[in-house]
């Protein structure tokens, strides 16, 4: 059996500020002991926090490495190392590569890219090149045509651990409002012709006898594999309800403050994006997850496209809106574990997965993960 025994005089544990020592033995968390000082032998990171290893539950990443501008496409096992480090190195040690059955976007084909994307993560796991450990999100497009032939090869996979319904058609849910999707594809430089192409070019996805077969059949293969479904960007009561009734369990970037309290009232995870909180604002205009924060139904925090989003969002919680540090912490590491039926990770506590990351505040009050431990290893 290997013991390590870790001291700090900030740990942030379930309880609260712990000053003590974290015993580990072999992968898990033997103790967490309170003391005045470092025992003989154990690590001393005085003048550091402690955290728990976070867990991303959603986060496109691993798509941004393979593709890294617009039509240039990166190989996937080289993707795949690039995003695991990124995730690693911002002390996230359980990320869920959330993978779009999404049509085009940018020139990248999504669905031809699913497949070597998933293959390269499984293979670079199995060469034991890998720093967090890589669970699978697929983010279901109802409205893709093509949607079941892409999941069903996968629905069985190892790695598969959560799906969510989504639905991006122009002029529903996160682009309502089609004005701002005009100014903000403006923004990026899209002419008003490739805007209108853009929009004219999906008019085939309003179709219900797609999209409602579709989610049926999502809901359908969530519940018989025994898989968490999260419900993107509803803004509707309507939608709200509709989630509930699909047995949903997360709510993944509601549009709407009302659609938030309804979700939340219904029991569900209530899940906002790092890079929403910390910009102060939503990048489509939607609901701040500052704003629901404040509301009293922010419960998880996920990275989106910014792993270094979320430690930020965590401390930000701390120092800004005076959250205790285990109730903040709780936003990126045990609240998104247990929304994906994960309860061996995410709180620095007896039996718990020894996943840590120890934190050092600079000047600027950015928090630095310094060391990321996963089950018992330094990882970064």
């Amino acid at each position: 059996m290997r013991e390590t025994r870790i001291y700090c005089d900030q740990i942030v544990a379930p309880e609260g500020l712990v000053c003590g020592e974290v015993v580990i033995r072999d992968t898990v968390i033997h103790a967490v002991e309170a003391r005045a000082s470092a025992s003989a032998g154990s690590l001393d990171w005085t003048g550091h926090v402690l955290i728990p290893g976070l867990v991303d539950i959603h986060t496109d990443n691993y798509e941004k490495n393979y593709q890294p501008r617009p039509g240039a496409h990166w190989d996937a096992y080289g993707a795949a190392l690039a995003h695991d480090g990124q995730c690693a190195s911002a002390g996230v040690t359980t990320v869920f590569d959330s993978l779009s059955l999404h049509g085009h976007k940018d020139g990248l084909d999504r669905g031809e890219a699913l497949a070597p994307m998933i293959a390269a993560m499984d293979e670079a796991g199995a060469d034991g090149a890998l720093r967090a450990e890589h669970l699978l999100h697929l983010r279901c497009e109802v409205t893709n045509p093509r949607l079941l032939p892409l999941l069903e090869p996968h629905v069985d996979h190892r790695r598969l651990k959560m799906l969510s319904v989504t639905d991006h058609t122009p002029g529903q849910r996160q682009t309502a409002n089609l004005d701002r999707l005009r100014e903000r594809m403006a923004a990026n430089g899209r002419s008003d012709a490739h805007i209108q192409n853009f929009l004219d070019g999906r008019s085939e996805h309003r179709d219900p006898t797609v999209a409602t077969p579709n989610r049926r059949a999502v809901v359908g293969i969530a519940h018989e594999y025994g898989l968490p479904l999260a419900a993107h960007d509803d803004l509707t009561l309507e939608h709200v309800e509709e989630s509930h009734r699909d047995g949903c369990t997360i709510s993944e970037f509601p549009v709407s403050l009302d659609a938030a309290r309804a979700s939340k009232g219904y029991g569900m995870w209530v899940a906002m994006g790092g890079p929403n909180f910390v910009r102060g604002s939503s990048h489509s205009g939607n609901l701040s997850a500052r704003e629901a924060a404040e509301a009293g139904v922010l419960n998880i925090i996920a990275s989106d496209y910014v792993p270094m989003s979320m430690i930020r969002t965590a401390f930000m919680l701390i120092d800004d809106f005076g959250w205790s540090p285990a109730d903040a912490l709780a936003t990126v590491a045990r609240n998104p574990a247990r929304s994906a039926g994960l309860a061996d990770r995410g709180e620095i506590a007896s039996g718990q997965r020894a996943d840590l990351v120890r934190v050092l505040r600079a000047p600027g009050g950015w928090p630095v993960p310094t060391e990321v431990w996963r089950e018992g290893v330094r990882v970064a």
